[in-house]
């Protein structure tokens, strides 16, 4: 690929001398060493030299200034298209001349049209090399239609990514232009993917645009190479995780509480209070100067009493002590710790003190650390919590939450405790991250026979590169739902190319999500109905739903949303739709989505419900039901215990309810069917959004290696 040229050492001399923009004419030799095809063409100094090249070339030609660091070419008259003929291309040289005198020019082999699309590179400083696909031309600055994935970059994830632009049908022969080869088009940016991983640290960005698909292939017209000045070889990031030192932190033998306090309301007295609720069978000792005993367990005077072979510390105390207490602990060898104290440097300079001087004796002294400013973990499974907010005892489930929040160890938490039927399997809130981040945690989750799905809310990823890698893997065994909280500009750079000022943090997280395989999510209370459908529901095979409804507004609202979510509502088969028209009266056309409330009007309420329910719920077209259910005394309510038959009788295929009309009934429903495994939602948009948020994890978990 590369034995042509040592591109590196063209790279490096340039930068060496103080240049910014590498010529035109240098990148597209570049980037032709690693397959992409470029247009053929010449330096030329003089008209004389032109016109040789020009009959070796063939016109039409193009005619290109080469200043140097000039990098909208266009936008400075540097350029000119479509020359066709000897005495046009004199008058092309002439008018360049005047305008970049002394500066020599570039002849090249016009490109036939076809569709024009942008690729690129950046370098971003936390990311590291990322590639950009998006739509070219001024459909760049016009749409912004870009997906960016980070490097490495696996060939289905480029397809993917080219896939997913808006502007995608036009390479697929939309209205009669002809469809291109999207094989080539993949090769191309493949090469480009490659060229920004052996050439990471050398650029700043890299800019194709345009990128010509047409029947010759792929080809790159244009093509900018902005160097970095202060070149930097890239760091090798290990990337293997040993998570066995987070077995402890989850199934630990003995625990102790060092900030015990006897104060009720006091952190240090309600994470005893929590611990003793769920009935942790494990030892629990107790530190507090004062001694005594407090909550009839028995309290140790300092750390240095305790016995030995203590699993697992919580430190509830404030952030100026915890230096001392991680040493005594590290001194007892207890080496697994919750740090619950804010205090750190999400305060102020002095709390930023403290903090590098925890990580330092955390490194020193080889010890593993959740937190701090964290409230705490769970693992239902050992009947354990070291929350600092009073829960109780918490529901055992089969879903983890992995957070950069307290909010599922307290006041969400509380929530799903008192609001809803479902339980969770470990809780485990990241906090300051000094030590265990969410590549360590995501990978423990993903190994653990305990969780079978995972929730995750991030503000921050520490090692995108390491957490690629692992989500790669974990992903394909367990589906991942994130809210990436934080979203901002501050990423963004005052850059001069497109795909730099196109970089936003967000688009980064995007990509890295979509290779990852990772469902992401928008809003916060989708986290919450997420769990509660992986804990009750299977995930659907397809797209493909079927919705009853007892009015014609939602036949139509409800199959608008479904396009808009991703989701489709597809014709029945025959023998399903008759069996429809069979339950309902003559007078009404029955199709998919179905318009229950005649039948359960003629037939009453249960029967119409129930047989609808298991016509769609036989058809080979579909992949899942919601039933809306309309409730009222007056008009009937059913015993709901069909729901749980159809359930147990399709078990392959999702059943989501949510329900209308009066309030008490709709909880009295929600009270039947969620403790039976049967999700309820009260708002009749959600199951839709939830049923696409499935969807997109069966996808991502079968998705192209």
């Amino acid at each position: 690929m590369t034995e042509n040229m040592d591109f590196r050492k063209m790279l490096r001399e340039a930068i060496n001398e103080r240049c910014h923009l590498l010529p035109e004419d240098s990148g597209k030799a570049v980037i032709a060493q690693f397959g992409m095809k470029v247009p053929s063409g010449k330096r030329v100094t003089s008209f004389r030299e032109a016109r040789r090249v020009a009959s070796e070339l063939g016109y039409p030609l193009v005619v290109k200034a080469m200043a140097p660091d000039l990098i909208h070419k266009s936008d400075r008259g540097a350029v000119k298209v479509g020359v066709e003929s000897h005495s046009v291309l004199r008058k092309a040289m002439g008018e360049l001349r005047n305008l970049f005198p002394g500066v020599p020019l570039l002849l090249e082999k016009m490109v036939a049209p076809g569709v024009e699309l942008i690729t690129g590179l950046i370098d971003d400083g936390h990311f590291g090399p990322c590639l950009m696909i998006g739509m070219g031309g001024f459909l760049t600055e016009l749409f912004q239609d870009v997906n960016f994935l980070m490097l490495p970059a696996k060939r289905g994830e480029v397809l993917e990514a080219l896939m997913d632009l808006k502007g995608f049908k036009l390479l697929s022969g939309f209205r009669g232009r002809p469809a291109y080869d999207i094989d080539q088009t993949v090769d191309a940016i493949m090469g480009l993917a490659r060229f920004g991983e052996e050439a990471a640290g050398y650029y700043e960005s890299v800019d194709i645009n345009p990128l010509i698909v047409n029947e010759r292939g792929a080809i790159a017209v244009d093509v900018k190479i902005l160097l970095n000045p202060t070149f930097v070889a890239p760091s090798c990031e290990e990337l293997s995780v040993d998570t066995r030192s987070l077995d402890r932190f989850f199934s630990p033998r003995s625990v102790v509480v060092i900030g015990a306090s006897a104060t009720t309301g006091k952190s240090g007295n309600v994470v005893i209070r929590n611990i003793l609720a769920n009935g942790y069978a494990g030892k629990v000792y107790l530190v507090n100067p004062k001694a005594g005993e407090i909550l009839g367990l028995p309290v140790q005077p300092s750390i240095a009493d305790l016995p030995e072979g203590v699993d697992l510390a919580i430190i509830v105390l404030p952030s100026k002590e915890t230096p001392q207490a991680l040493r005594d602990c590290a001194a007892r060898d207890i080496r697994q710790i919750v740090l619950l104290a804010g205090g750190f440097a999400e305060v102020d300079e002095y709390g930023e003190e403290i903090q590098h001087e925890t990580i330092q004796i955390i490194r020193e002294k080889g010890l593993r650390v959740i937190g701090p400013n964290t409230s705490g973990h769970t693992s239902t499974p050992y009947q354990f919590t070291s929350s600092l907010f009073p829960l109780g005892k918490i529901r055992r489930g089969k879903v983890s939450f992995l957070a950069q929040t307290g909010n599922f160890a307290t006041h969400t938490m509380r929530y799903i405790l008192t609001g809803e039927h479902f339980g969770v399997s470990r809780v485990i809130g990241l906090g300051n991250k000094v030590d265990i981040e969410e590549s360590e945690a995501l990978e423990y989750l993903g190994n653990d026979p305990e969780t079978n799905a995972i929730i995750m809310y991030l503000e921050s990823i520490e090692r995108p590169k390491r957490f690629l890698e692992i989500a790669r893997k974990v992903t394909r065994r367990k589906p991942v739902v994130m809210l990436k909280g934080g979203i901002t500009e501050a990423g963004k750079k005052a850059a001069v190319a497109h795909t730099a000022a196109m970089a936003l943090e967000d688009r980064l997280v995007d990509g890295m999500l979509r290779q990852a395989g990772i469902v992401r999510v928008r809003e916060y209370t989708h986290l919450i109905l997420a769990a509660k459908a992986f804990s009750m529901n299977p995930l659907p095979k397809g797209n493909r739903v079927s919705f009853l409804t007892p009015s014609g507004a939602m036949l139509v609202t409800l199959s608008d949303l479904c396009i808009s979510l991703g989701l489709e509502v597809p014709e029945l088969e025959e023998e399903t739709r008759q069996r429809l028209q069979d339950i309902s009266p003559p007078f009404i056309r029955m199709r998919n989505p179905v318009d229950i409330w005649a039948a359960a009007t003629v037939r009453g309420v249960e029967f119409g419900y129930r047989e609808g329910m298991e016509a769609v719920l036989k058809d080979p077209n579909i992949d899942a039901v919601v039933p809306v259910l309309m409730l009222t005394r007056e008009t009937g309510i059913p015993s709901y215990n069909f729901i749980l038959e159809l359930a147990k009788k399709y078990p392959e295929k999702p059943i989501l309810v949510t329900f209308s009309a009066e309030k008490r009934y709709m909880e009295e429903c929600k009270e039947f069917l969620e403790p039976r495994g049967i999700p309820t939602f009260p708002e009749i948009e959600q199951p839709f959004e939830v049923l696409s948020i499935l969807y997109r994890c069966t996808k991502s978990m079968n998705r192209p290696r």
